[in-house]
Order: structure tokens, then C-alpha cells, then sequence
């Protein structure tokens, strides 16, 4: 029983439940919509995956455990929820670590997706799943497979701000997805 006049134990641990906690999960996968390929990164415990993107899903989780618990974990810390932040990263992983619903690229379109990958700016590529910051592309690869974050390319097409060559570069890449060549 929590001392401090917070309620912090009836919220995180006596109002806890598997349906609170799968409330806190889809708040989590709706927060990252288009940020798919860095979540499944993180999730799948890629030793590359950048320091940020999971720094950036942590805080995410802890929003989420926040707003549908009510919590104030401004107050209280974060590492009050941590029991429920835990339940929380499992059912994540179980459900995305493997890839999630990340389009795999068809066998013998991976070099030209992999070569325009590399050519994008850093933040579209890694809204694909990929990480540009190095000297060469280090794409999302899970089981012998490259796999991309379609809805975020399209989304940053949608979104326009992109320069010519590199929208043509994102819409050369998703119609190689498809299993369309140009």
C-alpha cells in the first residue's frame, strides 16, 4: 500500500489489469504509427538500433501507461509503473519483435531498395526501419529478410516537404515493395 497520498497503488497495481494493460498497449502502437520500422528495431533488440528510437519507444510506453492509468508519473517517477511497464515492453515484443505487419521486401529487389534507402534523408530512412547515419545504409533485416515500414513512406509522401529526388526515391522504393519495378 503506497504512504505517500498519491494513490499510485491503487492505480498501477490494484486497477492493473490484462485489459488495462492492452488499452496502454494499442495507445502505444497508435503512438508510433509511421514510426514502425525504429519500433520493431528496438523491439527486436537490435544491438544497432539507435540510442534515441529507444529512448524515444520508452518514453512512449510511459506516456501511454500515464494517460490510461491516470497516473502522474511526473510526481511519482517512472519507476512506479515499472511492473506495469514491463508487461507493457513483453506484449510489445511478442507482437512486433518478429516484424509486425512491416511489408518484406521480394527476393532480388533488396540492392536497389538497400542503394535507395541510402540515398534518403536520415529521418525518412529511418522511418522505413532503416539507419543512414553511417558511411553506408543499415537496413531492417529480421529473419534473412528486409523488411520496410510502407505506411511511413506513404505517409511522408502524403505529407509533402520531401524534395523531388527524394520523393521519386521513396515511390521507387515502395513500387519495388510491390513487387513493381521501375
Amino acid at each position: 500500500m503506497d504512504d505517500d497520498g498519491t494513490g499510485w497503488d491503487s492505480v498501477l497495481v490494484g486497477d492493473w489489469s490484462s485489459e488495462v494493460r492492452d488499452r496502454v498497449v494499442a495507445l502505444v502502437e497508435s503512438l508510433t504509427v509511421g514510426w514502425r520500422g525504429p519500433l520493431v528495431r528496438v523491439l527486436a533488440e537490435d544491438p544497432l538500433a539507435d540510442d534515441a528510437w529507444t529512448e524515444g519507444l520508452h518514453r512512449s510506453v510511459v506516456a501511454a501507461i500515464a494517460e490510461i492509468t491516470g497516473a502522474n508519473l511526473d510526481e511519482l517517477g517512472s519507476q512506479a509503473a515499472w511492473a506495469c511497464y514491463e508487461e507493457v515492453w513483453t506484449v510489445l515484443q511478442a507482437r512486433w519483435a518478429e516484424g509486425g505487419d512491416l511489408a518484406r521486401v521480394p527476393l532480388g529487389q533488396e540492392p536497389a531498395v538497400v542503394r535507395l534507402l541510402g540515398e534518403l534523408p536520415a529521418a525518412v530512412a529511418a522511418a522505413a526501419g532503416a539507419d543512414v547515419r553511417g558511411t553506408t545504409a543499415d537496413p531492417l533485416w529480421l529473419g534473412g529478410r528486409l523488411r520496410i515500414d510502407v505506411l511511413a513512406l506513404r505517409r511522408m509522401l502524403d505529407g509533402g516537404g520531401l524534395a523531388g529526388a527524394d520523393e521519386l526515391r521513396v515511390e521507387n522504393v515502395l513500387d519495388r515493395v510491390a513487387g513493381r519495378r521501375r
